[in-house]
């Protein structure tokens, strides 16, 4: 059998909807694409097929590590972190320092940043070179 997988969605508990839905459509452009019938519960597209379920909960056990985290490709690395910059939200290389650009070992450049409740997005410029 071959069997061939892609990313459907992936899912993050957050502590209040409505300002996690405003930061990923600010920073990122996410659009909400399917409003349900549970107002703590949205969907919001990041491209093509790719979606971001969002739940609004008790987030009291949740674990923040860096080393968990998801990754964003963007076209423009230079764009993205001139964007960051005049927003002023902070943007760190992997070891943590502030506003610095790593390189992953593979030549790709990378920074991570914090969403409202603390999980870590990579944003790296992985097979755009």
């Amino acid at each position: 059998m071959d069997l061939k997988y892609r990313i459907d969605h992936f899912s993050l508990l957050v502590k209040d909807l409505a300002r996690s839905i405003k930061f990923y459509q600010d920073v990122f452009g996410f659009e909400i694409i399917e409003e349900t019938n549970n107002a703590k519960i949205r969907w919001l597209k990041i491209g093509g097929t790719d979606t971001v379920h969002l739940s609004e909960g008790d987030t009291s056990t949740t674990s923040l590590r860096k080393d968990t985290h998801f990754a964003l490709r963007v076209r423009d690395f230079e764009a993205f972190l001139a964007d960051m910059e005049n927003r002023s939200i902070a943007y760190y290389d992997w070891p943590g320092n502030i506003n610095r650009v790593g390189e992953r070992f593979d030549g790709y450049r990378q920074v991570y940043i914090q969403d409202p409740d603390g999980y870590w997005i990579e944003v790296n410029n992985h097979g755009l070179r």
